[in-house]
């Protein structure tokens, strides 16, 4: 979902939640391509010197951001055992941060929070997207709460 979206794989060997799955990952790839395609490009994480790799995308307006962490190495069993500082987002608005792609009937902790956080926080503090040999990758689609 960094670039150009697409698959090697055999649908008609899909399971029908790994089937939906996909379809809904579409969908979302053709809401959030435009900020990827368009947005600036941050590296936060470097997989040199990390467990993990991330990079977030955040649009001009600075009022949406697409944030992708991935498990590249498990030598030390750590994933992301500490917040990522992001890049890029505006210090004085406030984002509420909602994780996407998530496995139909399966729930993400991040989704059920309610909390919101400023541009600030999340560039000084930052925030854990929680990546672990569970949760390999997770994608977190960061918009401006009103």
């Amino acid at each position: 979902m960094m670039g150009k979206i697409g698959y090697d794989i055999v649908v008609s060997k899909l399971t029908e939640p790994e089937l939906q799955f996909s379809q809904e990952a579409l969908k979302t790839y053709d809401r959030i391509k435009t900020v990827i395609w368009q947005g600036d490009q941050y590296r936060l994480a470097s997989p040199y010197t990390n467990d993990v790799a991330s990079a977030m995308f955040v649009n001009e307006g600075q009022d949406r951001a697409i944030w992708f962490t991935y498990l590249v190495k498990d030598r030390y069993k750590a994933g992301s055992i500490a917040p990522i500082k992001l890049k890029g987002l505006a210090p004085d608005k406030t984002y509420k941060i909602q994780e996407l792609n998530v496995y139909p009937e399966a729930k993400s902790s991040i989704n059920a929070s309610t909390t919101t956080y400023s541009g600030n926080y999340l560039m000084t503090i930052g925030f854990n997207p929680q990546v672990n040999t569970r949760r390999t990758s997770v994608v977190l689609e960061m918009t401006e709460a009103k």
